[in-house]
């Protein structure tokens, strides 16, 4: 007879849990507790308004330390990044999710599950028995069946029925999970971040509250210190890292993203105007660096008006399909 372990049976379970866990990006519900917009003490410049109905913007460079805080800038980036959803919203959705099924319903949907899966494994077990007849064969499916199909069916059923068919994260675990997605390097400052806010008042009701599950945020940009003559950790306890292919000190930039929503109004330009300004006065970095996709006109367009030019001369690798780009700040 074939064996079925007790393992499986747990496999099961879980994998449904997994299975109708919500998903990170959700429709934005109220936030709660997250911390202001615009930190004071940050800010680098406040840019004028590009229309009259527009909001003012903020570029603010990242401040690592408030990882944590009330008034935490680093996670508000990867909320920001992960669909502009806070893990408040995160945990509001599997919550709702999870409230939104009838008890007694899920309850019996799990059984069927459990007898579904039974059937399937007393079928492949009455192929696969060693009995000589055929009515042994069967035997053997129908006991596995009853054994399997009514133990699973029974565990899924008091699962749904107690409410644990959709997992709900705890905030520590949701933070964890959003930081390790989407901000890591800017956490433990390999990275520096810069972030274009909305002005306060503004900040949780723009575009019909899209922006409030990241306080307002609405522009990302990340960048890297390489190749840096400094032997001590820079603003922000940023660390110094070598890479030959350009011996120059330089900054890398990287991850710049502007949403949709609010492009064509001069953001990208003003983060980079932003981490060009640090770069030129916190550091010895020579250039600014990055990589862009060839297909992407519109970045390309963006970076050539900045002062970047194709690099012609360092012949460095590139992702396939990318461009190397250099700017000359100093």
């Amino acid at each position: 007879m074939v064996k079925i372990t007790w393992l499986r049976l747990g496999a099961v379970v879980a994998f449904q849990k997994k299975w109708n866990t919500a998903a990170f990006s959700v429709p934005t519900f109220t936030k709660l507790g997250h911390g202001p917009s615009v930190r004071e003490g940050t800010r680098l410049y406040a840019a004028g308004k590009t229309t009259s109905q527009f909001p003012d913007i903020s570029c603010v460079i990242i401040d690592p330390k408030t990882y944590g805080t009330v008034n935490d800038q680093v996670m508000d980036v990867a909320s920001y990044r992960n669909g502009r959803t806070s893990p408040e919203q995160m945990i509001a959705a599997q919550r709702a999710k999870r409230d939104s099924f009838d008890p007694t319903a899920s309850a019996l949907e799990g059984v069927k599950i459990g007898l579904g899966i039974g059937a399937a494994i007393g079928i492949f077990t009455a192929i696969g028995d060693d009995a000589d007849s055929i009515q042994g064969k069967i035997m053997a499916g129908v006991q596995n069946f009853a054994v399997i199909g009514g133990v699973t069916a029974g565990l899924l059923g008091y699962n749904n029925y107690s409410g644990n068919r959709v997992y709900v994260m705890e905030m520590k675990e949701a933070v964890n999970r959003l930081t390790v997605d989407f901000v890591a390097s800017l956490k433990i400052s390999q990275d520096i971040g810069f972030a274009a806010y909305l002005e306060p008042k503004y900040a949780l009701t723009f575009k019909n509250g899209r922006f409030d599950g990241c306080n307002g945020l609405v522009a990302t940009v990340d960048c890297q210190l390489r190749n840096s003559k400094f032997n001590v950790p820079l603003e922000n306890g940023v660390m110094p890292k070598e890479y030959p292919e350009v011996p120059s000190p330089h900054v890398h930039v990287k991850n710049m993203d502007v949403d949709e929503t609010v492009r064509r109004r001069g953001i990208a330009k003003k983060l980079l105007n932003n981490l060009e300004e640090w770069a030129r006065t916190s550091t010895d970095a020579k250039l600014l660096t990055l990589e862009v996709r060839a297909d992407n006109t519109s970045a390309l367009a963006l970076y050539e008006q900045f002062g970047f030019k194709k690099d012609a001369e360092t012949k460095r690798k590139t992702r396939a399909g990318c461009l190397f780009m250099v700017k000359e700040i100093n």
